[in-house]
């Protein structure tokens, strides 16, 4: 039997060896792999079109409109270099567009904080009217921000009501919100 799988083995090679001999074919060279249709080239034109997208870099004015809980605007204005209008779009991202034109775009935005300028200089007081607003300084000084509209305010005590009229310096975003809740007539500003 082992004698049997010897021949049997030794037949099958000899088979595959005579088979690799007998293809004698050359390899192939890059002249042999020719494409199966011929591309021509095209006519260069020479008119050009006229177009209405700048070549890069992209040179935009960026207006920036920040409304702050405190009735107060911000706008800033810059001009930027876009080399990618996908970064530019991710910059702004959470800004609404207001307004766009070819060279210019003008975003605002909803900021859950009190303005800069009122972290620095606001206090609350009362108006003439009786009313709580916010004031740039103190009260007895009369600048009264006027982005912020003033709001009925529930009957006081004499305390706060010496407090109003002295000023209360706002502190931050919560305590803004929490002394318009304090003194306020309305359930929802």
């Amino acid at each position: 039997m082992k004698r049997w799988a010897l021949i049997a083995g030794l037949t099958i090679g000899v088979a595959v060896l005579s088979w690799s001999l007998i293809d004698q074919t050359p390899p192939k060279t890059f002249q042999d792999n020719t494409p199966q249709r011929v591309i021509q080239g095209k006519e260069k034109q020479t008119e050009s079109v006229e177009t209405l997208v700048k070549p890069e870099p992209l040179k935009l004015t960026v207006i920036l409109k920040e409304h702050y809980i405190d009735g107060v605007t911000e706008t800033t204005k810059k001009e930027e270099t876009i080399w990618s209008m996908m970064d530019f779009w991710a910059s702004y991202e959470g800004c609404t567009v207001e307004e766009q034109q070819l060279d210019r775009v003008v975003f605002q935005r909803e900021v859950e904080d009190i303005s800069p300028l009122t972290k620095q200089t606001g206090y609350f007081g009362l108006t003439e009217d009786g009313e709580l607003a916010v004031f740039q300084g103190l009260p007895d000084q009369g600048k009264v921000i006027e982005s912020f509209k003033p709001v009925p305010i529930k009957p006081l005590e004499t305390k706060r009501e010496n407090e109003l009229k002295q000023g209360i310096k706002i502190k931050d975003h919560r305590h803004f919100e929490q002394v318009v809740r304090q003194f306020s007539k309305q359930e929802e500003i």
